[in-house]
Parts: C-alpha cells; sequence; structure tokens
C-alpha cells in the first residue's frame, strides 16, 4: 500500500519592515530553499487606476526599481500579455531579466487577481543578462471605501523568485527585500494621481458604483 502523500505546512510570515499603510513580510519557502516575500499595503485608488498603473510598461522604470525598460512581446487578451522587464546592474548581482506572462481575473467579490509566470512560449534570450526564474508572483486587490467614501485599495503582492548567481542567500534575500520595499513606497505615492485615476478599464466594476 502506497504511502499517502505529506503536505508541508507553511510557516508564518516574519514581519521584515511596517510603516503606516505598508507591510513587507517574508518566509522561508518549499520551493529551492528560496524565501517567499509579501507586501501589502493600503492606497487611494480605483481597480481601474491600479491595473492601468500596472501594465504600462512605459511606466515600469518609474516605480518598480532598478528597472531599466520593460516591453510588450506579445498581447494574447485583452487581460493577458507576455512581457520582459530588464533591471540595471547593481553590485553584486550582474544584469537581470524577466520574460512573464501577465493575466488578471475579476471576481465576484469585486475583487482582482493577477497571476505572474515564466513564459516558455517565446523564446528570447537576453546573452548580457542572467534570467530571473520566477516561482510564484501574484497580485490581489480588494477594492473598500475609506471613513470619507473615498476609494482605497488592500493590495497584497507575494512573490518567489530565484535571481541566479553565486551571491549568498541573505543578500540575495536582502537586496530582494529593499527592492519590493522601495517600488512599494514609489507606487504608494504615484497610483494616487489623476493620471491614473482618470482611467477606466474595460470590463472591471468599481466598488460602489
Amino acid at each position: 500500500m502506497a504511502n499517502a502523500a505529506t503536505i508541508t505546512p507553511e510557516l508564518s510570515w516574519k514581519k521584515w519592515k511596517q510603516f503606516k499603510n505598508l507591510t513587507i513580510s517574508a518566509r522561508p519557502s518549499t520551493i529551492n530553499q528560496l524565501t517567499e516575500i509579501k507586501a501589502t499595503a493600503i492606497v487611494n485608488s480605483s481597480l481601474s487606476g491600479f491595473l492601468s498603473f500596472i501594465q504600462d510598461v512605459n511606466n515600469t522604470p518609474i516605480w518598480l526599481a532598478s528597472v531599466k525598460n520593460s516591453e510588450i512581446i506579445k498581447k494574447t487578451s485583452a487581460t493577458e500579455q507576455i512581457f520582459t522587464i530588464n533591471f540595471s546592474s547593481i553590485w553584486p548581482l550582474k544584469p537581470r531579466y524577466l520574460q512573464l506572462n501577465s493575466r488578471y481575473w475579476q471576481n465576484s467579490d469585486l475583487s482582482v487577481e493577477i497571476e505572474l509566470k515564466d513564459d516558455l512560449s517565446i523564446n528570447i534570450e537576453n546573452l548580457n543578462a542572467t534570467r530571473i526564474r520566477l516561482f510564484k508572483g501574484h497580485w490581489l486587490i480588494i477594492p473598500k471605501l475609506s471613513k470619507n467614501k473615498q476609494k482605497q485599495l488592500l493590495i497584497e503582492y507575494t512573490v518567489i523568485a530565484d535571481n541566479g548567481g553565486d551571491i549568498p542567500k541573505w543578500l540575495a534575500d536582502q537586496l530582494a527585500l529593499k527592492s519590493i520595499l522601495k517600488s512599494m513606497k514609489k507606487m504608494s505615492v504615484l497610483l494616487p494621481q489623476p493620471k491614473w485615476q482618470e482611467q477606466s478599464v474595460a470590463g472591471i466594476n468599481e466598488l460602489g458604483l
């Protein structure tokens, strides 16, 4: 008789940094001894504003830490696309890049989820950079109203990735944590601006509308 499969319980999150509306946490992952990182933030924004912000590849180098450029390779549908992100060299890391498939959907409770996966369908190799392997990339965006009825979002981003290279794990983790902290801070400042809040995304229902 075969032994029943055992499920390794997930470990608790350990808080790394906390500010008024932003928390960065981490915990060991069961994948390749990597670290899972979670960022949680409350930001004044509509759902359409967030999706417009996050999908604009020209905007990516402005808010995402250490990014040189980002480019859409293929638009599969209105809610799915394949894109690349090229990162600058940061000591002791060499230049890095991501090639991802991004797909979003809206749930019945109006929350929006974005799933990020390594894209293997198109072979675009960057010979001058090391490819980051993404094992998990997930956004959960929950709409809510502030006390004064202003649109807000509870944003939760979780990621497990392998930057490659031979740097110590503790250093790779610190660089990743600091990068996500810097990026989320920048997003919190830029996202509420009218440029994004005046946008609407077809098929997205807003809370209270």
